[in-house]
């Protein structure tokens, strides 16, 4: 349960697979470096966010973005919005309804989390639907906007395909090039230009040796303005991908190597794809709705060094099945890779975190007993 602070900031998309992932690492990560500055959760199905409430510094709000004066009370003294986009077909509509609300309410910074290719790739429905938000977003005074790479943990999706057949369908060539970036990777970039934008007011009061005082004489105007920022990243777009080049043959390398089976690269055609990712949906303790307790577990299993043998990977209860919308963006990305636009490393993810992140090779040795044929 929240306490009340001075300062806030709004995460959308809270009940979404990134958006809780997001919330629980920053949850915990707020209380540690900035306990004064609350997080309002909004989603369209808060009980599903129940065990957040665990957190002092979480508020958890029900959304409905057909109703302004909702809206405007959830985002009643925020200071900056975390955009995450809704897995939903009507995703540019709802994102619209939550900046006008911004504006209205006059919140005047905002950090989107966008997709790769959000730029570049106006032909695919999915990633024209980004470009569309992005669009909005870089009218205000003062945005970042995160354009995430396919995630490792995605291919979470392949593991009963992986353990019941020994096959990797995939809807690009076996050599086409991606370069996905870890879950966790994403969530502590997030976190570090969230705690940067929470301390930017501090630089006025308390100045540290780290940190040189903004020009000027000081005044409340330029408080103002500081606790608006995102620093140095202030109206940028990145680009975040993982650390290095790979192709599905490379991944199905690693998981014959893991596994211990020969597992084959299927090339399929889109068409095929989506129907084995509907499908998930039909499976026991596979289901569209998230379970915190299931994020955390995927965050600590990436937080782990190294390649314990003592960790178990295994992702024994529920698992979260993609929903139409999310199916069409994750094939839209894949088409992406399949044409050439994703087979690049940015070096984005450095700039933010300091470090490259992690391999997909490294995700899947550590998540190794999900794609292992089950024990007696």
């Amino acid at each position: 349960m929240a306490t009340e602070t001075n300062r806030k900031i709004a995460l959308t998309n809270a009940d979404s697979w990134l958006g809780c992932c997001t919330a629980y690492h920053l949850a915990q990560k707020l209380e540690e470096k900035c306990e004064e500055l609350e997080l309002v959760c909004l989603a369209r199905k808060p009980e599903l966010l129940d065990k957040l409430k665990k957190f002092k510094n979480v508020r958890i709000e029900k959304v409905d973005y057909d109703d302004e004066k909702t809206l405007d009370k959830v985002l009643r003294g925020v200071t900056c919005v975390l955009l995450i986009p809704e897995n939903d077909e009507n995703r540019v509509q709802c994102a619209k309804s939550i900046l006008t609300t911004m504006k209205n309410a006059q919140i005047k910074s905002c950090m989107m989390i966008s997709v790769e290719g959000a730029g570049e790739a106006s032909h695919l429905k999915e990633l024209q639907s980004y470009r569309e938000i992005e669009k909005e977003v870089e009218q205000y005074q003062c945005y970042l906007i995160l354009r995430k790479s396919i995630l490792n943990q995605c291919f979470l999706l392949w593991t009963h395909v992986v353990r019941e057949q020994a096959k990797f369908p995939i809807s690009t060539s076996k050599q086409s090039e991606l370069a996905p970036i870890d879950m966790c990777d994403l969530v502590c970039a997030i976190e570090t230009l969230v705690v940067e934008h929470c301390r930017h007011g501090e630089i006025i009061v308390a100045p540290s040796s780290t940190q040189q005082q903004p020009e000027g004489n000081g005044d409340q105007q330029t408080e103002a303005q500081d606790l608006e920022g995102f620093g140095s990243h202030k109206n940028k777009t990145y680009t975040l991908t993982g650390p290095q080049q790979v192709t599905p043959e490379r991944i199905a390398q690693d998981l014959s190597e893991i596994t211990g089976k020969q597992i084959e690269v299927k090339e399929v055609d889109r068409e095929e794809l989506k129907r084995y990712f509907e499908s998930l949906r039909e499976r026991e303790n596979w289901s569209e709705d998230i379970d915190a307790d299931w994020c955390q577990r995927l965050l600590d299993n990436a937080l782990i060094t190294g390649t314990n043998d003592d960790h178990n990977g295994e992702h024994d209860g529920d698992h979260i099945a993609p929903n139409e919308a999310a199916i069409n963006l994750f094939l839209d990305e894949l088409e992406l890779v399949g044409k050439g636009g994703a087979g690049f490393v940015s070096g984005d993810l450095e700039k933010i975190i300091g470090h490259p992140g992690r391999s997909i090779k490294d995700f899947l040795q550590k998540e190794k007993d999900a794609f292992k044929p089950h024990r007696d």
